[in-house]
């Protein structure tokens, strides 16, 4: 063991215990992350469901004018305008190396009517009720007022309009710091992991209402024989141990 690894020992500590952090330094975190991003997850399975389970979930409407929160490099937004969910995008991110990537797969994909946002505080600058849909994936544990953000969400999404909020369940935070230190994954960076009915209390109290809540993600990653167990598994326990031991929360949130 080197020195790097105790750096990420007390680096997974850091992020663990700190009360509060600035947009600045997730800013920095994932600027730091972006030549990599993609490699390091695509050897994730569960990093893509949480697009395919979206697209599952929330029956999506066709052709909607849609944001997503913390786009990161944009592969969410075109696997949804591939899906013909998008027609209009708007992507939000604090990091603007992962811009620079969004904006070049938009390009890439064909996505005309889209457009960067860089998130320098909790005020968007975008129009009361101007999005059909909302994406909010693995976003919100990444920002210290986890609150002022979904009330900001509130106002831009239509009446009636559809908010996916996905995050990590609380008790998966040691393995996630565990990968992060041994180097099977990426660190998640600033974050704190929000419980479950702290999460219900403040969707509700922004003005949504949750149609469907679903706890997914037994095995990560792994060879493809380990992961189908893992999703058959998944469908056994879905109504039993699964919302209790599953890594990944998914809210879709209706506006009232």
């Amino acid at each position: 063991m080197n020195g790097s690894f105790f750096a990420r020992i007390a680096e997974e500590i850091h992020h663990w215990t700190q009360s509060s952090w600035s947009l600045a330094e997730v800013e920095q975190h994932y600027d730091d992350l972006a030549t990599h991003y993609d490699a390091v997850n695509e050897a994730t399975h569960a990093h893509f469901r949480r697009f395919t389970d979206t697209l599952h979930l929330a029956h999506l409407p066709d052709e909607a004018r849609a944001l997503e929160i913390f786009s990161r490099t944009g592969e969410g937004m075109v696997f949804f305008y591939q899906q013909g969910k998008v027609a209009s995008a708007t992507c939000v991110d604090v990091s603007r190396e992962m811009g620079e990537i969004c904006r070049r797969r938009l390009r890439e994909a064909g996505l005309e009517d889209a457009r960067w946002i860089q998130m320098i505080d909790y005020s968007l600058p975008l129009e009361d009720h101007e999005f059909d849909v909302v994406f909010f994936l693995e976003t919100i544990e990444h920002v210290s007022r986890p609150a002022c953000l979904v009330t900001e969400l509130a106002r831009v999404t239509k009446p009636g309009g559809t908010m996916i909020l996905s995050t990590p369940n609380v008790l998966w935070e040691p393995v996630h710091a565990l990968a992060a230190i041994t180097g099977l994954h990426h660190s998640e960076g600033p974050h704190r992991f929000i419980r479950y009915r702290r999460l219900v209390r403040m969707v509700e109290k922004a003005g949504f209402r949750i149609e469907h809540s679903e706890t997914d993600v037994l095995i990560p990653a792994g060879p493809g024989w380990l992961i189908r167990f893992g999703e058959c598994l998944e469908d056994h326990l879905s109504d039993s141990l699964m919302p209790w031991i599953g890594l990944r929360r998914m809210l879709i949130c209706r506006k009232r």
